[in-house]
């Protein structure tokens, strides 16, 4: 395992432990240390698929209290449109992306955009609204690569992540 994401590990360890206030301080800034710490991840963990994104778990807690994964995001790739299930925290690795937020619908019509952010690399972001929706869009031309640590265990990546909108 990379020195960073050893770091990385020991902080968000320390993170999950401490009181709950504290949660998105702590990811955020175990993020941007583990971003800022330079080129770690391997070739494989940054190789994207044509079809779709795809997701690389980088390591997953023991204790199912989180798990790191990289994302990597060929041009024109999108996630649909979702909330989470759980919070998450999110790191720009290399490339940029577009985040665009919606609103949701009460009575069941499509969620409706509202605003869209530039995410370059170094980038951080952290969110616990479990009703905030959201699309990550690679329109950049290049690959992309994010990091995310979900507050789920990696068993549960794939089905309990994200609840989609759209």
């Amino acid at each position: 395992m990379p020195a960073a994401l050893q770091q990385l590990v020991r902080r968000l360890d320390a993170a999950v432990a401490a009181p709950h206030d504290t949660l998105p301080a702590a990811v955020t800034a175990a993020l941007g240390e583990a971003v800022a710490a330079g080129r770690w991840l391997g070739a494989e963990q940054q190789r994207a698929s044509h079809d779709r994104y795809t997701r690389h778990v980088l390591y997953a807690d023991p204790q199912d209290r989180y798990t790191v994964v990289a994302i990597a995001w060929a041009h024109g790739q999108q996630s649909p449109i979702h909330a989470h299930h759980t919070w998450c925290g999110v790191a720009i690795y290399s490339g940029e992306v577009n985040e665009t937020y919606y609103d949701i619908d009460q009575q069941g019509g499509r969620p409706r955009p509202v605003k869209t952010l530039v995410r370059d690399a170094g980038t951080l972001s952290f969110d616990a609204d479990l009703d905030g929706a959201h699309r990550i869009t690679n329109t950049a031309g290049k690959v992309a690569v994010s990091i995310h640590v979900y507050g789920i265990g990696a068993a549960r990546i794939a089905t309990d992540v994200n609840r989609i909108l759209g």
